[in-house]
């Protein structure tokens, strides 16, 4: 029996997520909820796209990848609109986020408790990184140690204020951005660009499984609503 390479197979898969897109929707896969220390915490997906906002992956949205707590899709869409006016010219790309009720969400480690998400780098020029099955739509970009890639520069610039944005739009919600991955090579550019707005952030000190230089990982903190 002849084996498919494994990108045909992918190919063939995406374009079946893609059919099934609109039947998800329609049937009414927006939701969920998660179950958390004191309470049920609602979930939503994050949209499609915005006015400098956009999927890494549509047929991730329909495996429902993009889902997280409430607070916290309210919390990137604030911030990528207020990107929008401070930083008009920058496209965003979200990445990975989570199932509508959680749980196990391989092949990452955490992304379980509707708390975590993915945001792929902001470059300069208005560009965005290239996102397609031949390159894991996006995570398997590379940037070398002066955030320079086939696909663009790293814009530092925007992307300490995306972060700095993000934390305060999380506390104007009773939450906080509680940690960011990005790659430790990469760190001193990016606090170069705001030393000040970036101290209340904590950021990870060590290299962890995945590099973290084609996106960031940010875990929020938000308490669990009261049954």
């Amino acid at each position: 029996m002849t084996k498919w390479p494994g990108r045909v197979v992918l190919l063939l898969l995406g374009s079946i997520c893609l059919a099934i897109l609109p039947f998800l929707w329609l049937s009414g896969a927006r939701a969920g909820a998660i179950q958390c220390q004191g309470g049920t915490a609602p979930t939503r997906a994050m949209p499609v796209a915005g006015t400098n906002f956009g999927s890494y992956c549509m047929p991730c949205i329909a495996a429902l990848r993009t889902f997280a707590r409430e607070p916290v899709i309210e919390t990137i869409t604030a911030t990528y609109k207020a990107l929008a006016v401070s930083h008009p010219q920058t496209r965003h790309l979200y990445g990975e986020i989570g199932f509508p009720n959680g749980g196990k969400f391989r092949p990452h480690r955490t992304h379980r408790e509707g708390l975590s998400v993915d945001l792929m780098v902001p470059l300069t020029d208005g560009r965005v990184i290239a996102t397609s099955v031949t390159n894991r739509f996006g995570y398997d970009a590379e940037f070398n140690f002066t955030g320079k890639g086939k696909d663009g520069q790293i814009d530092f610039d925007v992307l300490a204020s995306l972060i700095v944005t993000a934390d305060q739009q999380a506390r104007k919600r009773g939450g906080k951005v509680r940690r960011v991955f990005f790659a430790p090579d990469l760190q001193p550019l990016l606090f170069a660009s705001d030393p000040v707005g970036l101290r209340s952030v904590r950021f990870n000190k060590h290299q962890s499984w995945v590099r973290h230089d084609d996106h960031i990982h940010i875990d929020f903190e938000f308490p669990c609503p009261a049954s």
